[in-house]
């Protein structure tokens, strides 16, 4: 179930009231707030799952990284770029995380493969749809990869590559500069590489 349709469990006290005709006129920043959790929770989520690489976790660790922006705001802070806030406030808890377990699970790292899907729905004939077939598990290894790549090189990759974020919004998310993310994404990609060819992967 994506993280957005799931029951926030969050004490009703600490956020907003949810959307609704019965709810009461809120202020910018809470609408701002439950904009920001339509538009970026399920992303948040499936980062900090391929993260941590357990869904339960990655579903607390979601969790709190929106308390701990709704408190932000409360205390009357001020956000301008949501997306690159609520990454660097999920990559803090993440950091938090591996402090105190540092055997991370491999299991359940992403759903079942929305994007994989798409390389078999065009292909009708027997090879194609074996190469398809080949495509994806090369793809599924290659992301059954990532969670061996250190910290911070993991991060990194999984921002720009998985979430998609731009260099400037990676080094937003993890508090460097842009030209420190950048350096960090080609060697974590060079990593990557290395671990391909060890196991003799294709991409």
């Amino acid at each position: 179930m994506p993280f957005a349709t799931a029951t926030l469990r969050i004490p009703a006290a600490a956020l907003p009231r949810a959307r609704g005709a019965t709810a009461p006129m809120r202020n910018p920043a809470e609408e701002a707030f439950l904009d920001a959790f339509d538009a970026h929770a399920d992303a948040i989520f499936k980062h900090v799952s391929l993260r941590v690489g357990s869904r339960e976790r990655a579903r607390d660790v979601t969790q709190d990284a929106f308390i701990k922006a709704w408190d932000y705001l409360a205390k009357g802070g001020e956000v301008r770029e949501w997306r690159s806030f609520l990454y660097r406030v999920a990559n803090n808890l993440i950091i938090d995380e591996y402090r105190r377990a540092k055997d991370l699970s491999l299991d359940a790292l992403m759903e079942d493969g929305a994007a994989d899907g798409a390389l078999l729905a065009a292909p009708e004939g027997l090879a194609e749809r074996e190469e398809a077939l080949d495509r994806e598990r090369a793809v599924a290894q290659v992301r059954a990869l990532i969670p061996e790549l250190p910290e911070p090189y993991r991060g990194a990759l999984v921002l720009r590559y998985v979430d998609g974020l731009s260099p400037r919004e990676v080094g937003a998310a993890l508090a460097i500069s842009e030209n420190a993310a950048a350096v960090r994404i080609h060697r974590a990609v060079a990593r990557l590489r290395t671990l391909c060819a060890e196991r003799r992967i294709t991409p």
